[in-house]
């Protein structure tokens, strides 16, 4: 999708259709860029002194839009995808409707298709062109999923040759695995010990159904234990407390009190001591040790 921009003007004379430009509003596929001239806001009064209150009015309003604007962001940012626009009231048929009906204070022009990547630097140079000003343009902050957080832990040097990573359990070799069933990371040093990995900021049915599986997956693994003649230890959940007062951390809280007593939970700097250990131990892995019972 090629970026689009929209100059935000307010018309400050109804006779002569004199508008001043406020703002420059431009579209990407990963982010969204809009600001405006707090100076001019303060000038509206005496260019349009007919329209009473003119001045407090915009403000309010372009004001509203920059939150939008952030709140649009930061849910691309976290959600790692891009703009919906067909859902979005940032997309460029929205606009284009502004532009001929809206009879707002604010006038939105035709948006403009640009055939290039646009960057914070390109809005800056729209900006002062349009606006005639310097735009602050806040960094776009990169948030660190939990996913990309832990990865490191398991690209310890040597840490496959101790440990199945990402093993599968196949339903015809585990007792109660009724379909092929993931696990992080699974050895074997004496007792058999796995890690499983939970991202708590995934959808509610998400996180539900892998704490799920990962119980199955320990119940699985203690009667395999048992007909090996080997211990189980319990699994350890790897986990990012969610944000407090979200609904991500109501089903963090629950899932603690209900599973404490099924799982270990560690948090992500234990999980890189845990790999850290197994890199660095005598273990075997598990793969290895099902082969052992076939001989």
């Amino acid at each position: 999708m090629k970026t689009f921009f929209s100059i935000v003007s307010i018309q400050t004379n109804p006779i002569s259709t004199e508008k001043v430009v406020m703002g420059v509003l431009a579209i990407t596929k990963n982010e969204i860029y809009f600001d405006y001239s707090k100076s001019k806001l303060g000038l509206l009064d005496k260019l349009a002194p007919a329209k009473v209150g003119i001045g407090i009015m915009a403000k309010n309003t372009l004001q509203q839009i920059k939150q939008k604007v952030g709140e649009e962001n930061k849910a691309l940012i976290k959600g790692q995808t891009k703009l919906q626009f067909e859902k979005s009231i940032f997309s460029k048929d929205y606009i284009s409707y502004l532009n001929k009906y809206n009879n707002g204070i604010l006038h939105f022009s035709e948006p403009a298709s640009l055939p290039f990547d646009f960057t914070a630097e390109k809005f800056a140079q729209y900006y002062n062109n349009f606006v005639g000003e310097i735009a602050v343009v806040e960094a776009k902050k990169e948030i660190v999923t939990f996913a990309k957080k832990i990865k490191p832990a398991f690209e310890k040097e040597g840490l496959d040759e101790k440990a199945d990573l990402k093993f599968t359990f196949e339903p015809f070799t585990f007792n109660g695995i009724l379909k092929e069933t993931n696990i992080s990371l699974i050895t074997k040093n004496g007792a058999i010990s796995a890690i499983q990995t939970v991202d708590f900021s995934l959808g509610e049915q998400t996180v539900v159904h892998h704490l799920y599986e990962t119980l199955i997956i320990q119940k699985a693994l203690n009667v395999f234990a048992q007909k090996a003649n080997t211990t189980v230890k319990k699994i350890k959940i790897a986990f990012e407390e969610p944000d407090l007062g979200t609904l991500q951390h109501d089903l963090f809280d629950l899932s603690i009190q209900n599973y404490k007593n099924d799982f270990d939970f560690i948090t992500p700097d234990i999980l890189e001591k845990e790999t850290e250990m197994i890199s660095n131990s005598n273990n075997i892995k598990f793969s290895e040790f099902l082969l052992t019972l076939e001989s």
